[in-house]
């Protein structure tokens, strides 16, 4: 890619030591995870039909491990990229320069993303042996990879986002971390008009006489909500969280077996590609403003 701000950024991360360990310790954190919970079982004498949950288990505590890991670092990578160049007075000479904002925008954003989206690419290795004990499978591992590295793109753009707003570094991270939270909170709202959509649509077609098998809806909740998305990722897989909510709630397990989980999967990683492309675009808008302002001085 033609893009001086990539290149000089790229170039830099990868040549420092600090790259190796953290991959190495990022990946050793995962593997740790996975024997304990997924080899070890395969370890002893014998080996039951049982301990298949086990493995099972390990799969699941890989990829919220990482999603959890991702969620904390992601907005703090990109929170000073422009409000750090502000600081240390040379955003105004990358503005003058023959550089455009959008370009800026995405030489930060991508410097970052290629290297958080390493990271992901590395915890494969990991979940591919996750494969011999039959938690998983190929394509399921191929499809939360993917979901992991979009939700990268998504919390790097609002982190970008935030430090296109502010002057300085630590409040930008300070915003970031308050931006990621109150998305997550303001997405969850929908949820409520779901649960309400789906118990209306439920009891119409049973009064009607209709043998319900699945419910033609898609919860707005499940689209616009990583955490929700990354639920319905795993649901769709293993089917683990139905067997939870029945202890719980009855309502909502059986619920759970008319969401067409597999659209929401894919809505939700549609919705933070198209998310990710609007919050860049916003910020290279607010850079060229700024420009424009440099230049009438």
């Amino acid at each position: 890619m033609n893009n001086p701000i990539f290149a000089f950024q790229a170039r830099r991360r990868m040549r420092s030591l600090q790259v190796p360990i953290i991959l190495t310790l990022y990946t050793s954190a995962l593997t740790a995870v996975a024997a304990l919970t997924s080899y070890a079982r395969f370890l002893g004498p014998t080996f039951l039909i049982g301990d298949m949950s086990a493995q099972l288990a390990g799969y699941l505590l890989v990829l919220l491990l990482q999603f959890a890991l991702l969620l904390l670092v992601a907005p703090a990578v990109t929170a000073s990229a422009i409000s750090g160049e502000r600081e240390r007075q040379t955003l105004d000479l990358l503005l003058v320069t023959g550089t455009s904002s959008l370009k800026l925008m995405l030489g930060k954003l991508l410097e970052s993303f290629c290297f958080l989206a390493l990271m992901v690419v590395c915890s494969m290795p990991v979940l591919s042996l996750i494969i011999l004990t039959g938690s998983a499978t190929v394509t399921q591992v191929l499809q939360s990879v993917a979901f992991l590295i979009l939700f990268v793109l998504y919390a790097l753009s609002i982190g970008l986002m935030c430090s296109t707003l502010f002057r300085r570094a630590a409040t930008s991270t300070i915003a970031s971390y308050l931006a990621v939270f109150l998305i997550g909170i303001l997405t969850l709202l929908p949820l409520w008009y779901d649960v309400k959509r789906i118990g209306d649509l439920y009891d119409a077609l049973t009064e009607s006489g209709i043998q319900v098998q699945a419910l033609d809806y898609t919860p707005i909740s499940f689209i616009i909500n990583p955490g929700l998305g990354l639920f319905a990722l795993l649901e769709s897989q293993t089917a683990v969280f139905h067997n939870s909510l029945w202890s719980v709630s009855y309502t909502l397990s059986v619920t759970l077996d008319f969401l067409p989980l597999q659209k929401c999967v894919y809505g939700n990683m549609i919705f933070m590609a198209v998310a990710s492309a609007a919050l860049i675009l916003l910020g290279a808008l607010r850079l060229r403003s700024g420009r424009e302002r440099i230049r009438r001085r």
